[in-house]
């Protein structure tokens, strides 16, 4: 079946997945839809919030010490490249969450991985916000990671059987084929 034929209407609310034989329904669709539209917005957004965060670190900014108006936005007072590191990782996992954000489907186990690790994180931060006084990372860090991965779990796919496995595009290594 060609790449570019609409997918067939078979009763109200539900379609075929061209060339799948598989059908699913308008919400199957729209949860998709949305899932596309938060992982953009978290890519674009952790790519300005973490490349201001790497830049600060990069030329040395004071205002990231403790107690500078702007310590607030990082993690704590970290020693050396420790900053660059962390915001680098981030700043890569963004961009990846870009690319996932185009097939959902084909990087099911990069957004399986996303959600649990940023479970994981999220809830690890709140007894330090606690802890460390950083009170302000309930309005920061850690709604940023749970609403990620509360958003990849309700919005995920609900269609049995989809076979990311078949995808061959980019992003999909040679190896693996």
């Amino acid at each position: 079946m060609a790449a570019d034929v609409e997918p067939r209407r078979l009763r109200a609310g539900t379609v075929e997945l061209p060339g799948t034989g598989r059908c699913t329904s308008v919400t199957e669709e729209k949860r998709t839809g949305l899932l596309k539209v938060v992982l953009r917005a978290w890519g674009v957004g952790s790519i300005l919030i973490f490349g201001a965060i790497f830049t600060g670190y990069a030329i040395q900014t004071p205002g990231f010490r403790p107690g500078a108006e702007l310590h607030w936005l990082v993690w704590d007072d970290l020693p050396g490249h420790v900053g660059l590191m962390l915001s680098g990782i981030y700043l890569v996992w963004a961009v990846y969450t870009l690319v996932a954000a185009r097939r959902p489907a084909a990087y099911s186990s990069f957004l399986d991985f996303t959600m649990w690790v940023n479970i994981a994180h999220g809830l690890i931060m709140i007894p330090g916000a606690f802890e460390q006084h950083y009170h302000s990372k309930f309005l920061t860090d850690i709604p940023w990671v749970l609403l990620l991965s509360a958003a990849i779990y309700f919005l995920r796919s609900r269609v049995s059987g989809t076979d990311a496995a078949s995808y061959t595009g980019p992003g999909r290594s040679q190896v693996a084929r």
